[in-house]
């Protein structure tokens, strides 16, 4: 009865399809884009990698893999909100419009604005077996001479859409912390550029595949949801963010194994050590390559501003940060699809 009552509430002609497919997860939502509310939502972890690597496998095309998987997804979100539509629009952006993607689009060129006007997008049709058309974007991703990123400037432009940070895209620098976070420079209300910083790839290589791994312990991480529970914990974090301040990243590392050989600091602790090191870096080569009185805006989900949050007070640059709010972010991305459509 809900579903029907939404359906009837929700006329299909101001309805959308809102898909971010990253490298290792699939989210879609259902979109009122008159009203602004989401009216469904479907998270998988499936990640347009691991449909590029079944095709690989199994010798099968790639294009079909991504097509019957976005069929059978959405399909099943209409029919949960019993959407009788024959068609609908589907935004898609992030990796499925990459190399290893359902199609392989090139990057927009920097400099980018923020209204969307430099976007590369390009159509694709899905027939359901209700016979509903999906009518689906595919977003590029924007690049300069030496960077890339997929997905990270929709999100952006979504986050700039709002009142809130509008007066930030005058000047500002706007991290998006992740994977691989990304350092974008906006002026006037256009991307300028962009520096990748590995932060959360260094983590997991350094913490599973190096010397490393015997004196930290990464699951502590995410069995504790990325929030320090034990004084010890916060003292680690504090000393892995002042050891990048005092010798940098390639100095502080193997310092995650001597304090775990000679001093006994367990892995529970001492993970969170590396992990400080690591943002305590990436906040460092903002004072070095942005003047101070430059904005910087974190655009994070609740787990890592906090983090960053803690790492700038431990180097006394907390002033210069501020903060996008956590439901703000979780919409960003389809907000930044509307800007498109």
């Amino acid at each position: 009865m809900s579903n029907q009552t939404a359906a009837q509430d929700h006329p299909a002609s101001s309805l959308f399809l809102s898909c971010d497919w990253g490298t290792s997860s699939f989210r879609l939502r259902l979109i009122d884009v008159q009203r602004g509310e989401k009216l469904a939502e479907t998270r998988r972890d499936v990640g347009v990698k691991s449909i590029y690597l079944q095709s690989v496998k199994e010798g099968v095309d790639r294009g079909d893999l991504f097509k019957n998987f976005l069929i059978r997804e959405c399909q099943d979100m209409l029919e949960s909100k019993v959407v009788k539509a024959a068609s609908i629009r589907m935004m898609l952006s992030g990796m499925a419009s990459s190399s290893i993607g359902w199609v392989d689009l090139p990057y927009a060129r920097m400099p980018f604005p923020l209204d969307g006007s430099g976007a590369i997008i390009q159509s694709r049709e899905l027939l359901c077996h209700s016979g509903t058309v999906i009518e689906c974007r595919l977003i590029s991703g924007v690049c300069s001479q030496d960077e890339m990123m997929r997905g990270e400037e929709t999100e952006l432009m979504g986050v700039f859409s709002l009142p809130s940070y509008r007066s930030l895209s005058g000047y500002c620098l706007a991290v998006v912390p992740g994977t691989h976070s990304k350092h974008v420079l906006i002026r006037d209300g256009v991307m300028q550029s962009v520096q990748t910083y590995m932060t959360g790839e260094l983590l997991e290589v350094l913490s599973r595949h190096s010397v490393l791994q015997a004196t930290v312990d990464l699951k502590t991480v995410f069995e504790q949801k990325f929030k320090m529970i034990q004084d010890s914990q916060q003292e680690s974090f504090k000393c892995g963010v002042l050891r990048a301040k005092q010798t940098g990243l390639l100095g502080g590392l193997f310092q995650a194994r001597t304090r775990g050989v000679l001093y006994s600091a367990s892995a529970q602790d001492n993970i969170w050590f590396l992990l400080g090191l690591l943002i305590g870096e990436e906040l460092l080569q903002i004072n070095r390559h942005h003047p101070e009185a430059l904005p910087v805006l974190i655009a994070a989900g609740a787990r890592f501003s906090e983090l960053y949050r803690m790492a700038a007070d431990h180097l006394e640059t907390a002033g210069r940060l501020q903060f996008v709010d956590a439901d703000d972010l979780d919409n960003a991305s389809w907000l930044g699809q509307k800007v498109l459509i």
